[in-house]
């Protein structure tokens, strides 16, 4: 049986950059969001702290959870922040990593629904969640991705 409208599966994508911890919790609660995936190589922040893997796993309980399975690699990104290589390098190198990790191999939609991929980037146009998010969405029917 196929999907309705109502069983859309819905998955949202966050930066944090920019935003006060406050802020950040309101949009998560308004979105109702299940469970944040961390989806960066490095969750360290040293310049803000407050967004570091194990604070963040703190305030968030549950709904926290690292998949480094959809990080870019240490290659590509360094490659990319250093600016060796443009955003439309970057891009189909990401596309090709994902692929070949294929990170949804026991995952179900109902998983999926309501989660948010979290990364440092404060838009998602030049972000590998964005790039993550499509995947997912090309893998699993009836999916809506929401960036936040």
């Amino acid at each position: 049986m196929g999907y309705s409208y109502i069983d859309m599966t819905k998955i949202f994508t966050i930066g944090f950059s920019g935003k006060k911890p406050e802020v950040f919790l309101e949009v998560l609660d308004a979105a109702r969001i299940r469970c944040v995936w961390d989806i960066r190589l490095w969750r360290v922040s040293k310049y803000v702290p407050y967004y570091s893997g194990d604070n963040l796993a703190s305030v968030l309980g549950e709904r926290y959870e690292y998949h480094p399975e959809f990080a870019p690699t240490f290659e590509m990104l360094t490659s990319f922040k250093d600016k060796h290589m443009t955003w439309s390098d970057a891009e189909p190198i990401y596309r090709k990593t994902i692929a070949e990790r294929g990170p949804l191999a026991n995952v179900s939609p109902s998983d999926l629904d309501r989660i948010c991929l979290l990364c440092t980037e404060k838009t998602a146009d030049m972000c590998h969640r964005r790039l993550a998010a499509e995947y997912i969405a090309d893998i699993i029917p009836n999916v809506e991705i929401i960036h936040l």
